[in-house]
């Protein structure tokens, strides 16, 4: 929607005559209010925003810059313009003004077509700015939604090579959020993280597989349990997706935060807090926060999940393992953290699975 600007201006002059002045100089072609003190004038803004105000730097019970203080401090009033008026030129007191957030100074005496020149530039300035917001929040949200599909795709290329993949890829992503969102929400200053950081963690948990695309269907679809030699192979499959995101980046000259928190978790979600996981060997905080959020929510699916090769854990066996592995396989800090939030796991495998392992859960639970 196109932003239209707001057409009334707001006075404040402790002079009745200079008020009825410029009431005469611009009711023609705005809304003019008027306020006699800096008090007034703020409590008028209380329950009214004008398109822009012309303030005295000299009022009967304060200055203009003590006002102009008052409206930077409240994200509500900081982007209305502000034009000082000043009876006398002095160059100190305009570079305060400026600088204090004023878009300009007019000086008396008033000539009317001035003041009118001066107010409908900086409404027009006004004006172009928030269309120019606009424009940039369309196009960041247009991005994003592109980003999010390619994400997508790539999520599913690698569901379609293996029927197990596919919901294992959307769990994980689930357990992922659930943690990210209650580290956000606590703010522990260890696992302090800014919103864009835990949005790209979110939004890239579904590619911590991706590599397995690389890894030939013999393998991939083994239904038995992996030899040595078919397991040293699998386990390539988190430098063959950090190849796939290096290749990205270097095609598309770019190094956005989410590509570098995606290459993170593709690359080092199965390290081991105490060096011994792979493809690096890294240990305890070397491995970044992302892969160490991902390997738990990676492990846990795994746990509880049913494979040729193995059983499937209950809720409660699974969390036992990842008890006993807190500070060998998992950061212990943060399975402590996050402790509170792991029965909300079982219900996302729940509800996230196919018909009949969601009946053998179903079992599990009530076993």
């Amino acid at each position: 929607m196109k932003y239209i600007p707001n057409l009334s201006v707001l006075v404040v002059d402790g002079n009745l005559d200079n008020l009825e002045m410029f009431q005469d100089i611009l009711r023609f072609r705005y809304n003019v209010l008027s306020a006699r003190s800096g008090e007034e004038a703020l409590e008028f803004l209380e329950v009214n925003t004008p398109g822009l105000i012309l303030l005295d730097i000299n009022l009967p019970d304060c200055s203009g810059y003590a006002v102009m203080e008052r409206l930077q401090k409240d994200p509500r009033w900081q982007e209305i313009p502000v034009i000082f008026l000043a009876e006398h030129y002095d160059r100190a007191d305009e570079a305060h003004g400026l600088m204090m957030g004023a878009v300009d100074y007019i000086l008396g005496p008033i000539i009317a077509n001035i003041v009118l020149r001066r107010i409908q530039i900086h409404l027009e300035l006004q004006n172009y700015r928030k269309n120019l917001e606009q424009m940039v929040e369309s196009k960041t949200n247009q991005l994003t939604r592109s980003q999010d599909t390619i994400l997508n795709i790539l999520a599913n290329i690698t569901a379609y090579r293996d029927d197990e993949t596919g919901g294992h890829i959307r769990r994980t992503t689930m357990y992922a959020e659930k943690i990210v969102n209650h580290l956000f929400k606590l703010g522990i200053h260890q696992y302090r993280m800014n919103r864009t950081y835990a949005d790209d963690i979110i939004k890239c948990a579904k590619l911590h597989d991706i590599g397995k695309v690389g890894i030939p269907d013999m393998i991939l679809h083994k239904p038995g349990k992996l030899n040595q030699d078919e397991y040293s192979i699998i386990k390539n499959h988190t430098k063959i997706g950090a190849m796939m995101i290096d290749n990205a980046m270097r095609e598309l000259g770019d190094d956005s935060s989410f590509l570098l928190v995606a290459r993170e978790i593709v690359f080092m979600h199965h390290e081991w807090w105490n060096g011994k996981g792979y493809p690096l060997g890294l240990a305890g905080e070397d491995i970044p926060l992302s892969a160490r959020i991902m390997t738990i929510a990676d492990v846990y699916d795994a746990l509880v999940s049913e494979r040729p090769y193995k059983r499937s854990l209950s809720h409660e066996e699974a969390m036992e393992i990842i008890h006993e592995e807190s500070g060998t396989h998992f950061d212990p800090t943060l399975v402590g953290i996050i402790d509170e939030i792991f029965m909300l796991f079982r219900d996302i495998f729940f509800r996230n699975n196919d018909e009949s392992d969601s009946a053998k859960m179903e079992n599990m639970l009530v076993m």
